[in-house]
């Protein structure tokens, strides 16, 4: 921090004060900083070592500040003075009108009165977090307008009596918000005795309680506004649902013995059921319960509208649980490997997402999936899944995703067509997603449906190309993807309004229509590592991004598609094919005139140089990536007028470079030897400039550096940088001059 920084007495801004050490920079510099406003945060105050420096502050009487944070150093080390910090705090007493107070890593055994004091009447938030020596919490129960409240990582409160409240009759009137968080000591709750036409927590909405996992005591039995509840890692607390009336969300993590029940009822045979018997509850989250073994006893409430279980290792049975769920619409079940079998299940009546995930030991799905109005249905790393059950898929279902399931030898015959000769369903599937599925071999007879917007297929090295599966009359396709699909011949002839159109290492793909893609509407082309292909497609004239890489022993493409690249291209990336003949300045680069990225990487092996003097690139160029050029020498970039980012990489014998004196907002320059030998007195100008992993960024001091330095070197002219190698010492000076200003 500047050393006279008291003497700016008109600033109305300072967002972080950094207190220093050994007297360097001390608290009481902000005394004359009175037109303080909003957001201030102080750290460092384990530095103060004059309590009195603190009440010099005079923060109080700097009545604009509305969002103060206190933060002392996170190293509890026994030299931290603890009367020494409650004097500091009590004398940082805050402006009256303050809004927002946190208080951080204090190393007092308790708070300062002035925290419970009710002279706040604007304060709406307030968080205690990581003051590991205090014992106690404040008495909060004055602050009749704080909204939140928020304490954390106070590893040495045991319980919260009734000093807390304030010895108030309704205690935080206001309070929407509660999250205790980290509290690891923590065993008891204390709440005061009812009283008659007053309740607890009146306002409060969302309850939070994460990693307390010694607390015992169950939460209040009325909450009458309560809508969220999230419990994470509190295996003994009891949860008393009977009065949670308006609860909507619900979300248990890591709770190992947490008990759910709002009432117990013993049968004869001695086992215990449960009573769900609110009826707000629409959201609800289980997960990594180990108590929790089947939906049969937990009798979940019928108005539940999504159940997420996650990582419930016992599960067992889903059967009759969800047959009460009539409301329900989204089900996630994920990393349940106890789980088997869905084949005896009712799905719910309104069930509209289902997401099978992780449950190793799946082998069965529902049998009746008519029963609802499924439209996605996602199953992903479920291994002992052989195949789907006979019968139709809703005529619902719009989204279908089966992934990493490397058992799975069939796919549902309702998926396809209703001109299929075995299927007679109307199937209005969109998004079909096959990833992952080695054993799978062949379709469903018939066609896909002539609805698909979105096909994906990837890494199935076994399964039949889907270019016969495809209706020639199907106007609907809008986005393929195929990836590592061996048996990709040829593409479907249905993409008339494809846009976009990905293909990754499908060996088997040779070549394109010889009339080219029938795809007037596409507007992005990836093909990679599709190491058999003989010829680019052409016929591309509204193709607005083009990539190509390949990686194979013998790459076969040696031109560019008849006609040339596409005059609407924004994007191009060519990269890896070393055995095209086309030098770049016949690229007909020129007259793109919508270009704004250009990559070139690993091509013409042999060649010094890429282009001469006078190749013009196109205005619009801003981004330029140049990589594994092997015989690359010199690089010539004076012709582009607009460049602003620019990356070169592995090029092992480039030793020239030649820039205009240009606008560049990002330089790198990575595994370039000779180059990384060269100093840059342009880097100064550049926002960031990286060399070989390391980072600068420029500032306006590095803008009057590099005048005064290089003030021989014309501004309006090209700049030809070449190998140079030179004393490097003014940079300590240059990067510590940075570092000051950067910071401040």
């Amino acid at each position: 921090m500047p050393s006279e920084i008291s003497n700016l007495t008109n600033l109305q801004t300072l967002s972080k004060y950094i207190v220093g050490e050994n007297n360097s920079l001390r608290i009481r510099e902000l005394k004359n900083l009175q037109d303080l406003r909003g957001k201030l945060s102080i750290s460092g105050l384990h530095n103060v070592v004059d309590s009195q420096d603190a009440v010099d502050a005079k923060l109080e009487e700097k009545h604009n500040i509305e969002e103060l944070t206190m933060e002392w150093g996170s190293d509890f080390v026994k030299s931290r003075n603890e009367m020494n910090e409650m004097n500091v705090l009590e004398g940082l007493r805050p402006p009256r009108n303050l809004k927002k107070l946190t208080v951080a890593s204090y190393g007092g055994s308790t708070f300062s009165g002035w925290i419970r004091d009710p002279s706040f009447p604007s304060m709406t938030q307030l968080i205690l977090k990581n003051c590991k020596r205090c014992t106690s919490l404040p008495s909060l129960g004055k602050l009749s307008f704080l909204k939140t409240l928020h304490i954390e990582g106070m590893s040495e409160i045991r319980t919260i009596d009734v000093e807390f409240y304030g010895g108030v009759v309704q205690p935080l009137p206001s309070l929407e918000l509660l999250k205790f968080e980290d509290m690891l000591k923590w065993e008891d709750w204390f709440f005061p005795d009812a009283v008659e036409g007053v309740e607890l927590f009146p306002r409060l909405r969302e309850l939070t309680i994460r990693n307390c996992s010694k607390l015992v005591k169950q939460l209040p039995d009325r909450l009458p506004s309560l809508v969220k509840l999230d419990i994470s890692n509190c295996q003994n607390l009891a949860v008393p649902f009977l009065r949670f009336a308006s609860l909507g969300e619900l979300e248990i993590d890591e709770c190992k013995e947490m008990v759910l029940r709002s009432g117990v009822v013993a049968d004869s045979g001695d086992q215990m059921t449960s009573r769900w018997v609110y009826s707000g509850l629409q959201s609800a989250v289980f997960e990594r319960c180990d108590w929790l073994v089947s939906l049969d006893d937990q009798r979940l409430p019928c108005n539940l509208k999504m159940l997420k279980i996650v990582d419930c290792v016992n599960l067992k049975s889903l059967q009759n649980g969800l047959q009460s769920l009539t409301c329900l619409e989204e089900l996630e079940i994920v990393g349940c490997r106890a789980l088997d079998s869905f084949r005896e299940i009712d799905l719910p009546p309104r069930l509209r997402r289902l997401v099978l995930q992780r449950c190793s030991s799946l082998r069965w799905l529902p049998h009746n999936y008519s029963s609802c109005p499924l439209e996605s249905l996602e199953i992903r790393f479920c291994p002992s899944l052989a195949g789907f059950p006979s019968g139709e898929l809703p005529t619902t279902l719009k989204q279908l995703t089966v992934a990493d399931c490397m058992r799975l030898r069939s796919l549902p015959d309702g998926m396809m067509h209703p001109n299929s000769t075995h299927s007679n369903n109307a199937c209005c599937l969109q998004i079909l997603r096959i990833h992952d599925c080695q054993s799978l071999v062949s379709f469903p007879r018939g066609e896909l449906s002539s609805t698909l917007k979105r096909l994906e297929i990837q890494h199935c090295s076994n399964l039949e190309s889907v270019s016969k599966k495809m209706s020639p009359s199907s106007r609907a396709l809008e986005y393929l993807e195929m990836r590592s699909y061996p048996n990709l011949k040829i593409l479907p002839q249905c993409l008339h309004n494809v846009k976009q159109l990905n293909i990754e290492d499908c060996g088997g793909l040779e070549g394109f229509p010889e009339r080219g893609l029938s795809a007037p509407n596409l507007r992005e082309l990836r093909i990679w590592r599709c190491q058999n292909l003989k010829c680019l497609p052409h016929q591309m004239k509204n193709l607005t991004s083009l990539q190509f890489l390949n990686i194979g022993h013998s790459p076969r493409v040696d031109s560019f598609p008849e006609g040339g690249l596409p005059p609407t291209l924004k994007f191009l990336s060519v990269v890896n094919y070393k055995n095209l003949k086309t030098p770049i300045s016949e690229w007909g680069l020129h007259t793109l005139t919508s270009l704004s990225t250009l990559k070139i990487w690993g091509m013409f092996a042999d060649k010094a140089s890429l282009w001469d003097d006078e190749f013009l690139f196109p205005t619009s160029l801003t981004n330029l990536h140049i990589s594994h050029m092997e015989s690359l020498a010199s690089l010539d970039l004076n012709s582009i007028i607009s460049l602003q980012h620019l990356y070169i990489g592995s090029c092992p014998k480039l030793h020239s470079l030649t820039l205009r004196d240009t606008t560049l907002a990002s330089l790198e320059i990575i595994d370039c030897p000779l180059l990384q030998k060269t100093n840059f007195p342009f880097s100064a100008h550049i926002p960031k400039f990286r060399m070989s992993g390391r980072v600068m960024y420029s500032t306006g001091a590095g803008k009057e550096m590099k005048a005064e330095s290089h003030s021989t070197l014309s501004m309006h002219s090209p700049i030809r940088y070449n190998l140079v190698f030179t004393s490097l010492s003014f940079f300590p000076f240059f990067i510590s001059f940075f570092f000051f200003f950067s910071y401040f």
